[in-house]
């Protein structure tokens, strides 16, 4: 039997610095929603939530700023890529009670226990048999969760950002194999991006991450990055020798420190320059490898997360965020290079989802792109306080956030890979 009330958390307030849980998104509960009484002809599905991510991305979602999707508005349930469960439908529909569907960002809201949606809204995960065909591997059992992370929005926006904007070469296509930096490097997308970089397109990739057990992860255990910089130990160095300096002096600061280990690692991989930049950061970060590129380089802009806390509605007036101060400082540089900057969202390869699962699941089979057990927390309840702790880089690779149990009494229903 069903509750009748259920926990939601909604968008009390936007955040125009950092986000505080209980003020922007506190929890509250509700009635459990119920099936409308008239005949509509549109099949509908109540679901049950068991698993949300925490991306990045909601930080703009909370802000009023112009974006690729509308702003949640005040009030309204929080926004989030999910899995659920069916349980219950009413109307003719492809969908039945026990299956686990995804819906990233849609009608189906997000920060809630349960709601009722279209059927057609939200798709049924894949079984093995349809990512994977005539794969003489044996397929192993992998968690529901993977469907949020290498074959979810996270694996996809590495997929399609690294190989559709970056654009990268084989080895045999090149004199030299080419040369990537990915920062954020051990994040959910950034560790995806190194993988198929090294292990698909033999790459050499330079990883920018925040502590010494990321860097490790990627040199020792991942194996994905032939070189690592330290951004969180160089900034504590910069900021201990500042002294009293203003915020535009630690930016050049920390800019010209990251020069110099920039620099390091090229020559320390037998490198001149960057021939992709996978860009999650922004920043200074961005700034120093625009100014390492290579003849015809490509840059693939998938986030900004060093200015997401910022106010997005108002003008920035210094080139910490602003994309206007990034191209005064290198303009010429990258017209003399042919260099190519691209923003990107997911969403624009919908229609090309399928088969790109299909390789991020044949990837992971041939030990190319290593499943790696998600940062999962534990209610609904502790999102807020999630989403705050990716901000902070408090989190050990794709965070999720765990929602409920599955109700409907079948067997375990997991993704065969």
């Amino acid at each position: 039997m069903l509750p009748t009330h259920q926990k939601v958390v909604r968008l009390a307030h936007r955040p125009t610095t950092d986000i505080d849980p209980s003020y922007h998104l506190p929890l509250a509960y509700e009635s459990v929603p119920t099936f409308p009484d008239d005949n509509g002809k549109t099949p509908l599905v109540l679901l049950h939530r068991l698993y949300l991510s925490i991306d990045p991305a909601m930080r703009g979602w909370m802000s009023s700023a112009r974006s690729y999707l509308p702003p949640v508005a005040i009030n309204a349930v929080m926004r989030g890529a999910t899995l659920s469960e069916v349980v219950a439908v009413r109307g003719a529909s492809r969908l039945k009670v026990g299956d686990v569907v995804s819906e990233f960002a849609g009608e189906a809201g997000g920060w809630q226990e349960y709601v009722i949606v279209s059927a057609r809204s939200v798709r049924k995960i894949e079984t093995w048999s349809e990512l994977v065909d005539n794969h003489q591997q044996t397929p192993r059992e992998l968690p529901l969760t993977i469907h949020l992370s290498v074959l979810g929005t996270t694996g996809l926006t590495a997929y399609f950002g690294f190989i559709h904007v970056g654009c990268p070469r084989l080895p045999s296509e090149t004199k030299r194999p080419e040369v990537v930096l990915v920062n954020a490097a051990a994040g959910a997308v950034g560790s995806i991006v190194c993988q198929i970089a090294k292990n698909v397109y033999g790459c050499k990739v330079i990883g920018v991450a925040g502590s010494d057990a990321k860097c490790r992860l990627l040199i020792d255990d991942l194996k994905c990055c032939d070189a690592v910089i330290n951004y969180r130990e160089m900034e504590n160095e910069v900021e201990r020798g500042a002294g009293t300096a203003d915020p535009a002096e630690l930016f050049a600061l920390k800019s010209t420190e990251f020069q110099k280990r920039l620099r390091r690692v090229l020559k320390q991989i037998d490198a001149k320059g960057l021939d992709i930049v996978f860009d999650n950061v922004g920043g200074y970060q961005l700034n120093e490898c625009l100014s390492r590129l290579n003849y015809f380089a490509r840059v693939a802009i998938c986030g900004a997360i060093s200015g997401y806390n910022n106010d997005l509605t108002k003008q920035q007036t210094d080139n910490t965020v602003s994309p206007t101060g990034l191209y005064m400082k290198h303009g010429m540089a990258i017209i003399s290079l042919r260099a190519k900057i691209q923003g990107f969202i997911v969403l624009d390869y919908i229609k090309e989802w399928s088969n790109a699962k299909k390789e991020l699941a044949r990837w992971v089979l041939e030990g190319k792109i290593r499943y790696q057990e998600e940062d999962i927390r534990d209610g609904l309840e502790n999102a807020p306080s999630a989403l705050v702790d990716l901000f902070h880089g408090n989190n050990n690779g794709k965070l999720i956030v765990k929602v409920g149990e599955q109700q409907v009494k079948r067997k375990e229903i997991v993704s065969r890979l």
